[in-house]
């Protein structure tokens, strides 16, 4: 891989842990899963803390860590998993115990702010994976550095082949008695395939062929399919043709998302990297990218299919149309149904799940078209001019192309921005935004996207019920959408204020008894749309995790998540302000409070921010912060 020379590396050891069977205990048991894993959070973080490691990446139920002593991340482990062990047997309900998996390795890594990627951590994660759940397993040169160290014994487990490692890797499990699985009996992947092959070959032989005379096509694995789409490239300068470039890129990628549930579609709005990188960071299985090329009336559109393990070109076709605009939107469905044959091809998803009418039933308007294109990149660099320019052409769309669902839905959400951030709040605005997005869903029952704007104007009429009802619509359209569960996380989230608050205040604002759940529910969904979006291209997706952390005072993690993605938006700065003040950050704080200060105008801002409070359903926030306000001079 190529190296910049801007580049840290270091040799560190790293622990990878996760919660064996996570998904399906917060699926029977969403509240009591999470209590349980505050708990274990706490028991991790005062561990690592004794051994001098320090946390780097955390993702819902799943921690990496770095230690510079490998004896002393092994002991680190151990002593967690025996603690969580102690804690469990305080738990009457075994389905509730949370178990732990731990992978340890030694190895290169590469700094990245306060992250680290590379190797090094990539094993120790994959090791994580084949641990049994209350156990750890250790790479080889971990066991050299720790053998005969140790109070524990060591089991060995020979080669292991893992996921997207390329050499196999001599695994070993300590010999530990801190879940329900004992160590010594625990099987990795690779035994168990052994002993299937070695005890029922013929049998195998036989199912398998009746397998295939059922059914020809081959299943992959459970895991999420990731496929980075590249933005299609052009040389021209001109705006027409940039924003023709961004339709293709965005409609090549919802097509794509809407072929098969299994694929985690990652559109990047950028290429700041080799693709090796991206390759890396975003664990794509597959890399798409293209160019456009128009000559007079006519375009060519070159599209590559790029295999991540090899960085080889598994597919690549280019596509002649006239630049009128019902070709345009059969190229999309030509691409998208090219590229699906050949994922199809190679076996990487399942064919009886895929798609193939992903029609994008565009718009026979080329002005209108080109309008979404212009709203589209106003979602990725938002301006107030740009916004002002977005409502003008889709109210001109709507109305010269009725058919058109993008553009009811791009109408519906650009109308409750109107209401929200652009400081329109009337419930005439809210009505037109409703009509819109439910008319963008009659035109296409199956738009996960006209689903979360409808999700976000019940949001803002406080309809919280009709919000729960579309944004759940949407998600199960698009589970692995990142923008779309990044979106719903926080119209969630957000509309769970006042979980956390004294009786006198959930009276006073009408808190109901359902803002405890959905505002875990939007932080959960936060998680997970954080882990599709290693790129950070959903605008504010943190936002779904913070209100969790600001309802419940938990101020180190509230600071921590606005950190990811800082914004010069009003509520950003308030986050920052509130955390850093609780954490004895006073100048930071200061700093933070005084833009606030400007963003509301400058005068009468206690009103103002009420005002805003008002729209975010936030007043219970409000009120338990009014003496942090008062101190930092808002008034």
């Amino acid at each position: 891989m190529a190296q910049s020379g801007s580049e840290e590396r270091k040799t560190l050891t790293i622990l990878a842990m996760d919660v064996a069977n996570y998904s399906q205990k917060m699926g029977a048991d969403e509240e009591g899963t999470l209590k349980e894993l505050k708990a274990c959070r706490e028991i991790i973080e005062t561990k690592v803390s004794e051994a001098k490691g320090r946390i780097f990446n955390t993702a819902g139920d799943a921690f990496m860590v770095e230690f510079s002593n490998t004896l002393s991340a092994v002991n680190a482990a151990i002593a967690i998993q025996k603690q969580i062990f102690e804690h469990n047997k305080t738990i009457s309900d075994a389905s509730k115990r949370l178990y732990f998996r731990m992978g340890i390795n030694l190895g290169d890594v590469m700094v990245d702010g306060d992250n680290l990627l590379g190797d090094g951590v990539n094993v120790a994660a994959r090791l994580e994976g084949i641990a049994p759940p209350g156990g750890v397993c250790i790479s080889e040169i971990v066991h050299t550095t720790v053998k005969g160290k140790l109070d524990c014994g060591i089991i060995e487990k020979g080669q292991q082949k893992l996921k997207n490692i390329a050499d196999p890797v001599k695994a070993f499990y300590l010999d530990i008695k801190s879940g329900e699985v004992d160590p010594k009996k625990f099987k990795t992947p690779t035994e168990k395939n052994k002993t299937t092959l070695f005890a029922g070959g013929l049998i195998a032989v036989s199912i398998a062929a009746l397998i295939f005379i059922i059914n020809p096509f081959k299943e992959a694995s459970l895991n999420l399919n990731n496929i980075v789409v590249l933005p299609i490239n052009t040389t021209s300068m001109e705006e027409d043709q940039k924003n023709l470039a961004l339709g293709l890129t965005q409609d090549i990628s919802t097509g794509l998302s809407r072929s098969s549930k299994k694929l985690n579609i990652i559109k990047l709005n950028n290429i700041s990297e080799d693709l090796e990188k991206i390759a890396e960071k975003s664990s794509a299985r597959y890399i798409i990218s293209g160019d456009l090329r128009s000559s007079a009336n006519n375009i060519r559109v070159s599209m590559n299919l790029i295999d991540a393990a090899t960085m080889k070109t598994a597919w690549s076709e280019n596509f002649d149309r006239k630049a009128d605009v019902t070709n345009i939107f059969q190229l999309q469905d030509d691409i998208v149904s090219s590229v699906i044959d050949a994922l199809v091809g190679s076996g990487d998803i399942l064919s009886k799940e895929v798609v193939k009418a992903v029609s994008v039933a565009g718009s026979q308007n080329m002005d209108s078209y080109a309008c979404v294109n212009f709203v589209r990149n106003f979602f990725v660099n938002i301006t107030p001019d740009g916004f002002f320019k977005s409502l003008n052409c889709l109210e001109k769309s709507v109305k010269e192309d009725p058919t058109y669902k993008d553009a009811w839905q791009y109408y519906g959400h650009i109308l409750g921005w109107s209401y929200s951030l652009f400081k329109v709040n009337s419930k005439e605005i809210l009505n037109k935004a409703l009509n819109a997005a439910e008319e963008a869903i009659k035109l296409d029952p199956n738009s996960a996207e006209a689903l979360a704007t409808k999700a976000e104007i019940e949001y803002y009429y406080k309809n919280f019920d009709g919000m729960l009802e579309a944004g759940n619509k949407a998600i199960e359209l698009a589970p692995n959408d990142a923008f779309v569960l990044g979106r719903i996380s926080y119209l969630f989230a957000l509309s769970g204020w006042g979980c956390h608050s004294s009786n006198e205040l959930k009276t006073k604002y009408q808190i109901d008894d359902q803002a405890c759940y959905r505002i875990k529910k939007g932080h959960e969904l936060g998680l997970i749309a954080d882990k599709l979006d290693p790129y950070k291209n959903v605008v504010a997706d943190n936002f779904g995790r913070a209100p969790l952390y600001q309802d419940s005072k938990d101020w180190k993690n509230l600071l921590a998540v606005m950190e990811e993605q800082p914004q010069d938006f009003m509520w950003w700065h308030h986050y920052m302000g509130t955390a850093s003040h609780h954490l004895g950050k006073t100048e930071a704080a200061k700093k933070y409070f005084n833009r606030v200060k400007e963003l509301l105008g400058g005068v009468n801002t206690i009103e103002a921010l009420k005002k805003e409070a008002e729209i975010w359903h936030e007043m219970t926030v409000i009120e338990e912060m009014m003496p942090v306000y008062l101190e930092y001079g808002l008034d």
